[in-house]
């Protein structure tokens, strides 16, 4: 493994970083608003699944933390153990960043699913209103 290659992928995550937190700031004001005006009890049901979908951006995101540092560690790791065998530890770090991003990439996508979910929920009840 050469030890530039999990260095190499740190923008693509910083980018990914940046638009979960984006998305995790946008939320917050949402659920400020639903919550900060007398919510009725659709609003406080849109209220409790944002929230819910909160907590899924923020694991997401500390999930993409987590691996930006397995990939700089393997960086490193690949550095001091330049002739480690395949599987050494600067591979296995890497491989774990890896498994990382990959869940945090489910859970983005579970998010995207339900906030579209969420969306026609607010929908419908705004049909039944008129």
């Amino acid at each position: 493994m050469n030890w530039y290659l999990p260095i190499t992928i740190i923008p693509g995550l910083g980018m990914l970083i940046l638009s979960t937190t984006s998305q995790m700031m946008t939320l917050s004001s949402e659920i400020s608003n639903l919550v900060s005006i007398k919510c009725s009890i659709f609003q406080h049901k849109i209220a409790a699944r944002k929230i819910r979908q909160l907590d899924s951006l923020t694991h997401a995101s500390a999930l993409l933390y987590l691996a930006t540092g397995c990939y700089v560690l393997s960086g490193i790791l690949g550095v001091i153990f330049a002739n480690d065998k395949p599987f050494g530890l600067p591979s296995i770090t890497l491989y774990l960043g890896t498994v990382l991003v990959f869940i945090a990439l489910t859970l983005l996508i579970i998010y995207a699913f339900k906030a579209v979910n969420i969306r026609k929920m607010q929908f419908d009840n705004n049909l039944e209103l008129k």
